[in-house]
C-alpha cells in the first residue's frame, strides 16, 4: 500500500512538470499536488491525452503504418463516412485526410466549414484550417486563424502548435519570428523544432548560430532510432540541405 502512494505522488509530479513546461494554468499545480490521485486523472483526460491525439509523432506514425498497410485508405474511410453521415465531425476526419495525402486545396473548404458554429472555437478544426491555409500560400490568413485559436485558449500554445505558430509568424509576421521560436523551443524541443530554428537563422543570416542548432539536429538523428528518423525524414532532411547553403 505505501508504494501505491508513493506512485500516486510521482504520477502527480509528472504531471505537475508537464505542466509547468508546456505553459498551463498554474492552479494545475495545485490541484496535481493537493489531490495527487484524483488530480492526475482530470489532468490526464483534461490536458494530457488532447495533447497526445493531437500529436504530430503519434498522427505522423499512424499515417505511416496505415500508408505501408493500405495507402488511401483513411480518405476512402473518410469519404464514405462523411457521405453515410454528414455531420462535423467526419467532415473535419475527411478534411484531414485529404490534408495528409497533399491535397490542401481540397481540404481548405472542408476546414473553413468545420472553423463556424459549434466548432469555431475547436483547437483541431483551428490548426488544421492554418495548415491548410498556409500549405496554399495564405499565410496571412494562417497567422490570423492561430492567433484566434490563441486568444481563445493561450495555454494551447504548445506542443506542435507552439512550433507551428512560430513557421506561420516567420512568414506572417517576421518581426516576431524570432519570440514566438523561443517558446517553441522551450515547450516543444526536439529534432523538428532545432530544424525549423536552425534554418531560420540561416535566413537572417545568422550562421554561426544556424550552424551549430543544424549540427545538433543531425547529431540526434545519428543517434537516434531508426524509427525516429524516418517520422522525421523530411526535417533532417532540410536541416542537410540548409547546413549545405551555410558551407
Amino acid at each position: 500500500m505505501p508504494f501505491i502512494g508513493l506512485l500516486h505522488i510521482v504520477i502527480a509530479i509528472f504531471f505537475a512538470v508537464h505542466a509547468v513546461r508546456t505553459g498551463r494554468q498554474m492552479y494545475w499545480l495545485f490541484i496535481l499536488l493537493a489531490f495527487p490521485l484524483l488530480g492526475s486523472l482530470v489532468y490526464l483526460f483534461a490536458e494530457f491525452l488532447p495533447e497526445q491525439r493531437n500529436s504530430r509523432l503519434v498522427r505522423k506514425t499512424g499515417a505511416a503504418f496505415k500508408a505501408i498497410v493500405d495507402p488511401g485508405r483513411e480518405l476512402r474511410e473518410a469519404e464514405a463516412a462523411l457521405e453515410q453521415t454528414p455531420s462535423m465531425g467526419n467532415r473535419l476526419r475527411l478534411a484531414q485526410a485529404l490534408l495528409g495525402a497533399g491535397r490542401a486545396g481540397d481540404a481548405l473548404p472542408h476546414f473553413e466549414a468545420c472553423a463556424q458554429g459549434f466548432f469555431a472555437k475547436d483547437p483541431e478544426a483551428l490548426q488544421g484550417l492554418a495548415r491548410a491555409q498556409l500549405a496554399v500560400g495564405r499565410k496571412d490568413e494562417a497567422f490570423a486563424t492561430l492567433n484566434r485559436l490563441l486568444e481563445a485558449a493561450p495555454e494551447r500554445q504548445t506542443g506542435e502548435l507552439a512550433l507551428l505558430y512560430a513557421q506561420v509568424t516567420a512568414q506572417a509576421a517576421p518581426l516576431q519570428a524570432e519570440a514566438a521560436f523561443r517558446i517553441a523551443l522551450e515547450r516543444h524541443s526536439g529534432m523538428a523544432t532545432n530544424s525549423a530554428w536552425g534554418q531560420w537563422l540561416a535566413a537572417q543570416g545568422r550562421k554561426d548560430e544556424a550552424r551549430a542548432v543544424l549540427e545538433l539536429v543531425l547529431k540526434d538523428a545519428r543517434l537516434g532510432s531508426a524509427h525516429a528518423r524516418g517520422l522525421h525524414r523530411e526535417e533532417i532532411a532540410a536541416a542537410q540541405a540548409a547546413l549545405r547553403a551555410l558551407a
